[in-house]
């Protein structure tokens, strides 16, 4: 962590794919400057075991801070949910402080009812209750197409799940036309994980290119001002124009070049 801000700043594995060269990624991250490690859509079995995993960013100065999962209202629910369960372990031993996840999927044509954000949310406590003797932290991440999109509807999730914190991303709160740096404010005491990364003309793009109007030094100050002291990840989707090296190495001069 800078002694200039409260928080650490690290970066997601995301924008590589599936199949990453992990030693290669690593030394990116780490050379562009980020302090930590995310990983989406690397199943385990690519990863190795988390021993290995250590070691690899052990050697480039990094610790691992997010596994992320989804989980399913759908008739497969407690099968995806024992899966959820592995890789919490996994993250447990990989000495990984945070566990993430998205989902369910979203219903074509008509808003959740309160019977799904009631089963989300009881899914949600499931995990925390398996995660917490594990030391493992648990946040939801509302997300474009998955049964929690806005604001509004994180609300109604949030209202079930008492103990679930969220991961707080300030793209998706401005794609959602939302105000991120009031949801940051709002949302002080749930925050437990953000992710920042910038949209334009219908995809995720470099940081400051974008434009929805993100005002990252402000984010910055109220993260700051509310006293976070957790992790923020840079990321890209994988989707995205930019190759994964530089778009890492451009994410993290952007943040640079307005205080972080």
């Amino acid at each position: 962590m800078s002694a200039e801000r409260s928080f650490h700043l690290g970066y997601s594995t995301i924008t590589w794919g599936p199949t990453p060269d992990l030693d290669k990624v690593f030394g990116t991250i780490a050379d562009a400057g980020w302090e930590g490690v995310e990983f989406i859509s690397v199943s385990m079995d690519w990863l190795g075991t988390p021993r290995r995993l250590r070691g690899l960013l052990d050697q480039h100065g990094l610790p691992p801070v997010c596994l992320f999962g989804s989980v399913s209202l759908a008739p497969d629910a407690e099968q995806v949910l024992a899966r959820q369960r592995r890789i919490i372990e996994y993250a447990a031993e990989l000495g990984c402080p945070n566990y993430c996840f998205l989902g369910g999927n979203r219903v074509a044509l008509r808003q959740p009812n309160d019977d799904e954000f009631k089963r989300l949310a009881e899914q949600a406590e499931t995990l925390i209750d398996y995660a917490e003797p594990l030391g493992v932290k648990v946040t939801y991440h509302a997300h474009p197409r998955c049964t929690v999109e806005s604001e509004e509807e994180q609300d109604k999730l949030l209202a079930y799940a008492e103990r679930l914190q969220i991961c707080m991303d300030v793209s998706v709160a401005a794609f959602m036309q939302e105000d991120a740096v009031a949801q940051i404010f709002k949302y002080r005491e749930r925050i437990g994980y953000v992710h920042m990364k910038d949209w334009t003309q219908g995809k995720f793009c470099v940081m400051g290119q974008g434009t929805v109007g993100l005002d990252f030094a402000a984010i910055r100050a109220a993260l700051e001002e509310i006293g976070y002291q957790g992790w923020v990840m840079g990321e890209l989707s994988s989707y995205a124009d930019t190759d994964a090296d530089e778009s890492c190495r451009a994410n993290r001069e952007f943040l640079r070049s307005v205080g972080y």
